[in-house]
């Protein structure tokens, strides 16, 4: 193995946010160097392979570096440009998006400014958290970037002040009820972690414990003292999940104490979210996003319109006042039953919620919509869904995205009918690397050949 020593100058970020230095015809990607940052780097390489590259030495700094907010930054790895001015934090967000459009999709659209929070911090309304024994003790925090090993935490600057509360309480009940922590080595124990909701006023909150089995004593005691300590804890639910795995929560949830959900409050409705539901984590960022929806969808008292991947019905209820009729789809039951008792709390009878894959339904309902919006998981919508909608061809589509590479994947087939005629990314989780993008897109045809007031872009 060959070690050897180099000053370079990095260009700019990559998709993971390393900074990227070019020298003797080599490109490295190197972790806690930005743009216009001089380093001193050395790097192995065996067989003539790069193994590793090491910032030795920063010469110079940019004026774009900040302290970071978090004394565990970057170990645990839940933020990865806390280092990085929240304004640039925007533009990176921003050319990132442009830049994979063009790549994946061949899409030169002009992509607006980032939409970015006036406060960065304390944004989370949902955190996971391990529990396990450090030193003999029982801990919650969160785990080093890349293992399994456990940085106690009882507060993260991302999570709202009601979870850290609610975290310290939980674990002093747990130390004085002495339960057994999950081993993931000997797969031994009954507690793995923590899941906490919060509304966004912070005068409600769900805590679930995911267990390995649903016997646990004294749960009942448990959940009173905790709700006598934070008297905004309005319920306390069992997750079971006795598998060997890396997903968090088990299938099952058994209700130890008082509701089952947490209430929240997005353009004026409410919305019940249980631990199973999805529901968009940062909730002072929801309106934002769900307004640029609510805009691109354009709905009109003739519009049918279909919420893919619909959660717990937010997008599709926001949208429900304009429209003729909304449908919502979505895979996970418990999702579902909290949107039709959503639509029921609000008073809203023209939505009904389906338990399906989105994909099968696509294919085999006769319905026919209007105007579609899809809020995809991570890994984006399945090719058979995007060919069905082009079968369909609604005049809208709105893609609500969490992923831009997927996003420009989808993107490159609904690009054949459909032009794109707004992009706006939309910064959810700050420090991260991760950005949220709502896409309009209209038909190819006669509506397509003039720019309508609401979804033209500005």
């Amino acid at each position: 193995m060959s070690v050897r020593r180099f000053e370079g100058v990095a260009e700019s970020l990559d998709d993971f946010g390393r900074g990227i230095i070019r020298h003797e015809g080599r490109t490295y990607f190197v972790k806690d160097l930005l743009p216009g940052e001089r380093a001193l780097l050395e790097t192995d390489f065996a067989y003539g392979r790069l193994k590793e590259v090491r910032l030795i030495e920063r010469k110079t700094e940019s004026p774009h570096r900040v302290a970071p907010l978090c004394s565990h930054y970057p170990l645990c790895g839940g933020c990865q440009i806390m280092h990085l001015s929240y304004s640039e934090q925007l533009r990176y967000k921003r050319e990132k998006v442009q830049a994979l459009l063009h790549k994946f999709a061949g899409i030169d659209f002009p992509v607006r400014e980032t939409l970015g929070m006036s406060t960065p911090s304390r944004y989370r309304n949902k955190v996971q958290k391990p529990i396990r024994l450090v030193h003999g003790r029982p801990e919650i925090g969160f785990y080093q970037e890349g293992t399994h090993r456990l940085i106690p935490a009882l507060d993260c600057p991302a999570e709202s002040s009601l979870s850290a509360r609610i975290s310290a309480s939980v674990l002093r009940l747990i130390r004085h009820f002495r339960w057994p922590v999950y081993d993931e080595d000997r797969r031994t124990g009954l507690l793995r972690h923590l899941l906490v909701k919060t509304n966004r006023k912070e005068d409600e909150a769900l805590v679930t414990l995911v267990v390995t089995e649903e016997f646990l004593p004294g749960r009942k005691e448990f959940a009173r003292r905790l709700m006598e300590q934070v008297p905004e804890v309005k319920g306390v639910v069992l997750n079971i999940n006795p598998r060997d795995t890396n997903v968090i929560l088990g299938k099952k949830d058994v209700l130890v104490y008082g509701y089952p959900q947490v209430r929240d409050a997005i353009f004026g409705k409410t919305f019940l979210v249980s631990t199973q539901s999805f529901y968009q984590t940062n909730s002072r960022q929801i309106e934002a996003l769900y307004g640029l929806a609510i805009e691109f969808a354009a709905a009109s008292k003739e519009d049918v319109v279909l919420d893919a991947y619909c959660g717990t019905g937010t997008i599709g209820l926001s949208i429900a006042d304009r429209a003729k009729a909304i449908v919502g789809v979505e895979i996970v039951p418990d999702a579902v039953r909290d949107a039709v008792r959503n639509a029921r709390e609000n008073g809203i009878r023209n939505a009904r919620f389906v338990t399906a894959d989105c994909t099968r339904y696509l294919l085999e309902t006769k319905e026919r919509f209007d105007v579609v919006v899809l809020d995809p998981p991570r890994k984006g919508a399945t090719r058979e869904f995007l060919l069905a909608l082009l079968a369909m061809k609604p005049k809208r589509i709105v893609y609500v995205s969490c992923d831009p590479v997927t996003l420009a994947r989808d993107l490159s087939l609904l690009k054949k009918e459909y032009q794109v005629r707004d992009v706006v990314p939309v910064d959810m989780f700050p420090h991260t690397l991760h950005v949220e993008t709502v896409v309009s897109l209209v038909r190819n045809g006669p509506e397509a050949e003039g720019e309508s007031p609401e979804v033209a872009h500005a």
